[in-house]
């Protein structure tokens, strides 16, 4: 090249006075702003159960206020969700095409979780199988003096914890559509549907006077065509846009009255905003996926008790399970690691600005100069 700019000592440290500064301060602001966030955790992994109805609970004391949004995670450790066989487990087409029932062959991917008592699974897999499904109910007491539990809502919808591209690929089949004259709900073993259901049974009132006792959708037994018993959901007019389901409570029949009221699920089976985020694999074997929101502020000295039904083991593979609450900064939830990073580069900078002044009146030389200086 015909030029080349050779910048001078004095311009050297003046870029390394300049970038120290700027990624200082910056990283500043970046630890006070991870600081301000207030996050809640809580391993419940050994956390003892009741035999009954599978839910324990635990309290946690929130310290400093809370302002929305809060978001609920739920975090899990020994879990590798990035392994190849397991990412490769699953067949998009089946997701993303509601008419479309594929094949044994065509739904291959899915081995080994393929089909179940001679019904293809749907969906198929073992990342859908695998999905997280513990449930979490939270009630309130605040800071006053006789205030009581207070169950706090959580927005779970999937237009609020999954990706929009996401909520747009996955769509649900109708369970009574009929398909070669037999309906989908016997042709195919819609599990899913068990787990993240069209309507639930909601408790309203939840407290140490009140713990969770919670109603689960039915099932029923139907004949498919060969006469063999198949179990479904017991719920109907999904066709209409407003499908109705009956419950059970403790194995008997329970109607949602009192502290219970039946509320419509917009997003259920594939298109729960649960099951979306599930299905974005992890890339560490540690992590956290949302569950939830809160949009209620939270004052300090709020005392918390998070009741958990427990469905998704995890001492078999030796993992750990986490309940996480926190607030978000500009940069989402709380990361020390980038204010500090930003910090130590900055202060390298400073130092090294010095050093270099330093050096250079200890062996002064022009600019200019192209020999060894003297």
């Amino acid at each position: 090249r015909s030029w080349q700019p050779i910048p001078s000592p004095g311009w050297v440290v003046t870029i390394y006075i300049f970038v120290g500064v700027a990624f200082t301060l910056l990283g500043i602001s970046l630890h006070l702003s991870a600081q301000a966030v207030v996050e809640l955790y809580k391993d419940y992994t050994d956390m003892e159960y009741d035999e009954g109805s599978g839910v324990g609970y635990f309290d946690i004391e929130v310290d400093r206020q809370m302002v929305p949004p809060i978001w609920v995670y739920y975090e899990l450790g020994g879990f590798h969700q990035n392994h190849r066989r397991y990412i490769e487990s699953r067949d998009d087409r089946q997701l993303r095409e509601p008419k479309w029932r594929g094949t044994e062959e065509e739904l291959s991917a899915c081995n080994p979780w393929l089909k179940t008592g001679g019904r293809i699974n749907y969906p198929c897999g073992l990342v859908a199988a695998s999905v997280f499904n513990d449930s979490f109910a939270l009630a309130a007491q605040g800071p006053d003096e006789g205030a009581t539990y207070e169950r706090l809502e959580v927005d779970s919808a999937a237009s609020t914890i999954a990706w929009k591209g996401d909520k747009q690929m996955f769509n649900n089949v109708n369970p009574e559509e009929e398909s070669d004259g037999l309906q989908n709900q016997l042709a195919l073993n819609m599990w899913l549907m068990r787990r993240f259901p069209p309507q639930e049974c909601y408790q309203v009132n939840v407290g140490p006077e009140k713990p969770l006792k919670p109603a689960v959708v039915a099932t029923r037994i139907e004949k498919d065509p060969s006469g063999n018993d198949v179990e479904v959901l017991d719920c109907s007019g999904y066709a209409e846009g407003n499908p109705t389901c009956n419950f059970v409570r403790d194995g008997q029949p329970f109607t949602c009255e009192g502290d219970y009221e039946t509320r419509k699920v917009e997003d259920w089976g594939l298109s729960s905003g649960h099951f979306l985020v599930w299905m974005r694999t992890a890339a560490l074997p540690t992590f956290r996926k949302v569950w939830g929101r809160v949009d209620k502020q939270i004052e300090a000295g709020t005392k918390l008790r998070i009741y958990v039904e427990d469905n998704f083991p995890v001492k078999p593979f030796y993992g750990r399970k986490a309940f996480v609450m926190s607030t978000s900064s500009i940069l989402g939830g709380r990361n020390d690691f980038l204010g500090v990073a930003y910090m130590i580069v900055g202060g390298a900078c400073l130092l090294f600005a010095p050093v270099i002044f330093c050096c250079q009146l200890m062996q002064a030389r022009s600019s200019g100069a192209v020999g060894p200086g003297v």
